[in-house]
């Protein structure tokens, strides 16, 4: 059987769940706590993977066993937004509940104002908040969070920071500790695993691969070419998953809308196709990293005690509107996996109409499942009631998500965007009557008063936080300027201390 078939029958097999149904009828669900012993947690994150990487979404273009088997123990939400589609904001929501915002920053950067930062870390970290309860909270690959690298500010202790192997291996020997009852507290272990981030250093065509990357963000990349380079060319041509039907940029689009992902636009197909190959084999390879962690959990003997969560930080354009890796306002980057499994839990669900956040409502949703009080205060909800099919569901019609140039609001079908750009452009468009996001329906008049509701809505949230009026002049220029002339003051802050201090 060549590669192609038996991915396709992997995926089909793996994506046999009827959407948004129950296969074996309809059960009673009971609280995962409900007999008093608080469940273990293994919270699994991926880098860059977008909602419709794995083979049980029916994607037949890769296979994905380890995360398919989550999905099939449990359940998963399908219309899951990050609450910003680049690493930095997205961890710091999904490890405190807040949104990046609030600490006045929405970028990559180490310019977040650290004081704001340990006041919410220390009221609602997600290590804070479990270790309180009495969990032993671990944590193992990549940070890249606001403040204190070694995570203490966030109260989690930190193995190591090698994102490939290390959280498979630091699985493998945390629950071989474990085993067979020998935990004196329930644990909540963090796997924060790179991959397919690799795809960011544009499958070997950044000018920094190799030589100027450290060699733990290269190796992987660099396999997987020399793999690529054994294929037979028919053998790579079956591999090579369709292109984006979406290609075209959105009508009206503005160049600092979009500027830090345009840089694919100029290439061509043989670029475009190896770019492609690529994201779909490495997140492969980080599925079977998540195997290995699995594989850990079953033989420890503690499965049945625990509650594991698949998700990742942002997604991947992918050559949709011809732009490749994260930072934009659409589905590709905006939309990732958000799965839930464990005892109580709904198995082989698929929930196709609940709008979710993970940055937002990942954390009130796991201190619920696990009978620890939520932090007061946290703009996200609950999702137990439709993880165990008991209790009140959350009444909520939209979710606000942000960017480093822009803040959007969603019905779940219509998504309404204000960029912090001269003249602060809009952007409004429809999932149902355009799913590729091309047309920019903000001066339809037929959508005058869907727009007129979500730009009320939208603003009214962003007055409430203190956000008004907004900026214009948020280009990604302006933003790095500022950064630097803040580092600089630092500088000369930390020398005029350190004279005065001789």
């Amino acid at each position: 059987m060549n590669r192609r078939k038996f991915i396709q029958t992997a995926g089909a097999i793996a994506g046999t769940a009827i959407m948004g149904q129950r296969l074996f009828g309809k059960e009673m669900f009971a609280s995962p706590n409900a007999v008093g012993k608080k469940p273990n947690v293994l919270f699994i994150m991926t880098d860059q993977q977008s909602n419709t990487m794995m083979s049980c979404m029916g994607n037949t273009w890769l296979s994905t066993p380890h995360m398919d088997s989550i999905a099939k123990k449990g359940y998963r939400f399908e219309k899951n937004y990050v609450a910003n589609p680049v690493c930095m904001p997205s961890r710091f929501s999904l490890l405190t509940g807040h949104y990046a915002s609030e600490v006045g920053v929405k970028e990559n950067t180490s310019a977040a104002d650290v004081v704001k930062v340990a006041a919410i870390t220390a009221k609602s970290a997600l290590g804070n908040v479990f270790r309180k309860a009495g969990y032993e909270t671990l944590y193992s690959g990549k940070t890249h969070l606001y403040g204190t690298k070694d995570l203490s500010e966030y109260g989690f202790t930190l193995d190591g920071r090698d994102a490939y192997d290390g959280p498979a291996l630091y699985a493998e020997k945390v629950l071989a500790e474990r085993a067979g009852g020998k935990q004196k507290k329930p644990f909540f272990l963090f796997l924060s695993f790179l991959n397919p981030h690799d795809i960011c250093y544009k499958a070997g065509a950044d000018k920094r691969f190799p030589d100027g990357l450290p060699e733990e963000n290269v190796r992987e990349t660099k396999r997987l070419l020399a793999v690529q380079k054994n294929l037979s060319p028919e053998e790579y041509w079956k591999q090579i998953p369709p292109k984006a039907t979406n290609l075209v940029p959105i009508t009206d689009e503005q160049p600092a809308m979009v500027n830090m992902s345009t840089q694919g636009r100029n290439w061509d197909d043989a670029q475009w196709d190896l770019y492609n190959w690529m994201y779909y084999r490495l997140t492969e390879s980080v599925d079977a990293q998540i195997g290995r962690a699995l594989t850990a959990l079953k033989e420890s003997g503690l499965e049945e005690n625990t509650i594991i969560v698949l998700t990742s930080d942002h997604g991947e354009m992918n050559r949709a509107h011809g732009l490749i890796t994260k930072n934009v306002m659409f589905e590709e980057c905006q939309r990732v996996p958000l799965i839930f499994a464990g005892k109580g839990i709904k198995s082989n669900y698929v929930d196709t109409s609940t709008l979710t956040c993970n940055g937002l409502d990942f954390l009130p949703t796991i201190c619920d499942l696990a009978g620890i009080p939520i932090p007061i205060g946290l703009p996200g909800v609950s999702l137990k009631a439709y993880l165990t099919d008991n209790g009140k569901r959350p009444n909520r019609k939209y979710i606000i998500t942000e960017a480093y140039n822009a803040y959007q609001i969603t019905d779940g079908r219509y998504k309404f965007t204000i960029y912090e750009l001269s003249g602060n452009p809009e952007m409004l468009t429809d999932i149902a009557a355009n799913p590729g996001e091309t047309i920019n329906y903000s001066n339809d008049p037929s959508y005058a008063e869907i727009k007129a509701t979500l730009k009320k809505e939208l603003m009214a949230d962003l007055s409430r936080r203190g956000l008004t009026p907004l900026p214009q002049d948020r280009t990604i220029q302006n933003i790095r300027a500022a950064e630097k002339a803040k580092s600089t003051r630092k500088k000369e802050r930390s020398k005029l201390k350190v004279d005065y201090e001789e």
